[in-house]
């Protein structure tokens, strides 16, 4: 893992699972302790209408403005439930992405220069877990969740 003086930038991926929250709550104590900028990221999968003179999918900007707005409130109610006074939310980020969980993580942290993604796993194991610590550019901390 990176030491103390390199992590500078953290990646906290969140789907709002057990191991996601238990993940929030670590990478934000790194954060703390490093203070780190951190970006939390949240993945869904593309929201899209079907444009019938155009013949393809779109994406529809009021439903990813939803979710958005439905993530922020969900990262609300965790930072609020979490104890987390000691850190600077100037220096965290919520970021949306539509697309498949594993390489949206990846592309952010790559697009961001990120240097610790601290994500959550479940009991069972994760493929997007897996495939994210097989893939990433950085070091990968891995939570499991008590649950």
């Amino acid at each position: 893992m990176a030491t103390s003086s390199q992590i500078q930038r953290i990646l906290i991926p969140i789907d709002f699972s057990d191991g996601a929250r238990d993940a929030f709550a670590a990478g934000m104590k790194f954060a703390v302790e490093y203070s780190a900028e951190t970006f939390i990221l949240h993945v869904s999968e593309p929201i899209r209408a079907f444009d019938w003179g155009k013949e393809k999918y779109i994406e529809t900007a009021e439903q990813i403005e939803r979710v958005q707005e439905g993530v922020q409130r969900r990262i609300n109610a965790m930072w609020d439930n979490g104890g987390l006074e000691a850190v600077d939310r100037r220096k965290v980020h919520m970021v949306v992405r539509g697309g498949r969980a594993y390489q949206e993580i990846i592309e952010a942290a790559k697009a961001r220069d990120i240097d610790l993604i601290v994500m959550g796993v479940s009991h069972e194991g994760g493929a997007t877990a897996e495939r994210v610590v097989r893939e990433a550019p950085c070091s990968v901390y891995c939570v499991r969740s008590e649950s």
